[in-house]
């Protein structure tokens, strides 16, 4: 390792301006030509973020997500739909154990622990949050030290990835893109670029019946339901703050995946069922037996991801084919 850096990293590492190569000068990231692009951070490696984005401020006013204290909450939203995401992401895991995974907006770890524990050699983690970063690093050092060597962690705007083109086998974006709003394409787009030809995307983004269910419950009754009519415009209030992101019909999210050049492989999602179980039991409505039976629940949740059609995230899993893909947008 180069200052908590791993070695493979100076493989993959480049200028989301110039995409030239990056370089260690001691805690200093350099291109080729002696620029100065970033610099290390307690072995994370920290780019340029945009000023003023306020789904980064809101997220950096709250340190981030914390995925990995709420998933061990029976019942919660986030401990329902992590098993349903890793299932998916075991069916999207190459047999190369060397093959390059990309975790966009993977914050704490959630959906990038699962590739450690499967040995893969190369993952990154890309997040906009120092603070989601650094807890994960903290939690690996702490829990799994041998595998330091294998994660390389980013501080990184979505629409400007610090890595090189086509290095990627396959990159994920797990309810992270909607957030760009108005950008969502450029981050699309920044996905497909990394991508090598041959290899494959996941991308899990909101669903427009599933954010109006949740509006109804958390966001308000009626009015929250109704606030979202017909536009696209999801508000959430977190710790008393609002953060705006946006949701899909199934044929919407359809549509951007494939003006990139795509070729769609699977269409699958998350249960809107796990909205209501975790409403239910923060009303502590889920019955004495709940307990016992989660196992089932969760099982029954891995179904319906599959087959089901009332959906809270629409999952796309999608291939790059050709090497113009990246440019179709």
């Amino acid at each position: 390792m180069v200052n908590g850096i791993p070695c493979w990293s100076w493989e993959i590492l480049a200028c989301p301006e110039t995409g030239r190569p990056l370089r260690a000068e001691g805690m200093r990231l350099l291109t080729d030509d002696g620029t100065l692009a970033g610099y290390i951070e307690e072995g994370v490696v920290i780019l340029p973020l945009p000023e003023h984005d306020p789904s980064i401020e809101f997220y950096q006013s709250i340190d981030g997500t914390r995925f990995q204290e709420r998933i061990g909450i029976p019942y919660t939203m986030s401990h329902l739909d992590t098993p349903v995401y890793h299932h998916y992401l075991r069916q999207l895991a190459p047999q190369d154990r060397n093959a390059l995974v990309v975790d966009v907006g993977g914050g704490d770890g959630r959906n990038a622990l699962p590739w450690l524990h499967w040995g893969f050699e190369r993952v990154v983690v890309i997040d906009p949050i120092p603070a989601s970063l650094r807890r994960l690093r903290q939690r690996l050092a702490l829990d799994h030290p041998v595998w330091m060597d294998r994660l390389l962690l980013i501080v990184a705007d979505a629409r400007r990835l610090p890595l090189a083109a086509g290095s990627a086998q396959r990159v994920i974006a797990i309810e992270v893109l909607y957030y760009l709003n108005e950008t969502y394409a450029a981050g699309l787009a920044e996905m497909v670029r990394i991508t090598a030809v041959g290899g494959q995307l996941l991308v899990a983004e909101r669903d427009y019946e599933g954010a109006l269910l949740s509006l109804l419950l958390y966001g308000g009754g009626v009015d929250g339901l109704l606030g979202l009519g017909p536009g696209r415009d999801v508000w959430d209030i977190l710790h008393n703050r609002q953060v705006r992101s946006r949701c899909f019909t199934r044929e919407e999210i359809l549509t951007e995946v494939r003006s990139q050049g795509l070729e769609v492989l699977e269409v699958k999602g998350i249960s809107s069922l796990s909205i209501l179980l975790g409403f239910l039991r923060h009303l502590d409505r889920l019955g004495d037996g709940s307990g016992g039976r989660l196992a089932e629940v969760e099982d029954l949740l891995r179904n319906l991801g599959e087959t089901g059609h009332a959906l809270r995230v629409h999952v796309i899993v999608a291939a790059r084919l050709s090497a113009a893909a990246s440019l179709a947008a």
